[in-house]
């Protein structure tokens, strides 16, 4: 019965909701702002988690280094993201001011280098996608290395 109520639950939604934009605005002053300082912020930890990780490594096993490659991919697309948004604030103007439609079938701008670097960015999913891995498979390395400890200490006679 539950199955059912979720699933009628699902349709529901579904057909009531509404379309939903990949760009959408933060708010007037203070959410792009707080947004910024919330990279930044994420931007610090990675750096002190990855210089604590590396001049003091609790272990040297792969899931540990899988920790850090997560870390390291993170990282760069904290910092792809850093660049993506301090770049379209003056991109988002432009558009503004010429009359194309952000949610329109194709954007055409002028073909400058910024812009090329622009476009590259958008595709952090090459970075968090492998950032995302590394961190789902370091953790699944500490579970496995959990329950062996755990049935180890089971086996043992006190």
């Amino acid at each position: 019965m539950k199955k059912y109520a979720v699933l009628l639950a699902c349709t529901f939604l579904l057909c009531w909701s509404v379309p939903a934009w990949a760009v959408q605005a933060h708010g007037e002053a203070e959410g792009p702002v707080v947004h910024l300082m919330a990279h930044l912020l994420l931007l610090v930890a990675l750096l002190l988690l990855l210089y604590v990780l590396h001049t003091r490594p609790p272990d040297t096993g792969l899931s540990w280094r899988s920790l850090k490659l997560s870390l390291l991919f993170f990282l760069l697309w904290d910092m792809d993201h850093l660049f993506i948004h301090w770049f379209a604030g003056d991109m988002y103007a432009d558009i503004r001011d010429s009359g194309v439609n952000l949610v329109g079938d194709y954007f055409v701008g002028p073909r400058t280098v910024l812009n090329f670097f622009y476009y590259l960015g958008r595709f952090d999913h090459l970075l968090c996608v492998p950032a995302l891995w590394f961190f789902t498979s370091a953790l699944r390395d500490f579970c496995e290395a959990i329950e062996k400890r755990r049935q180890s200490r089971a086996g043992q006679v006190f």
